[in-house]
């Protein structure tokens, strides 16, 4: 399926392969992605999870052109396997994989019965 060049969507390409930080920003007609260093992690849609990075450059260009779910400065977690997207936060995180073993926030205490 193809994106009218009219439309206020972003057009789709090939999911890419792991890339690091760097700016997915491929043009139909290039051979490559930009590949800069990317300075913003873009929600396109946040039903599928579409995402996508790109530099402070592409950015400006998607802010022209496109409408997009959400946007922050780009992290180290943003590319970590696990990573979530925290919208009220505007970052990514890696959940605390520790977060089991925390102790419940209040525990109930009973008196033992008169006897």
């Amino acid at each position: 399926m193809t994106t009218p060049a009219d439309s206020p969507f972003v057009p789709k390409g090939e999911p890419r392969p792991l890339s690091g930080q760097t700016c997915g920003y491929k043009p139909r007609a290039a051979p490559a992605d930009c590949g800069a260093p990317g300075a913003w992690h873009v929600m396109w849609d946040r039903s599928s999870r579409d995402n996508s990075i790109t530099c402070a450059e592409h950015m400006d260009l998607i802010q022209q052109r496109w409408v997009y779910d959400d946007r922050h400065p780009i992290s180290p977690d943003c590319t970590m396997p696990g990573a979530l997207w925290q919208h009220d936060n505007e970052r990514c995180a890696v959940p605390d994989s520790n977060e089991h073993l925390r102790a419940p926030a209040a525990l109930t205490i009973t008196a033992p019965a008169a006897g």
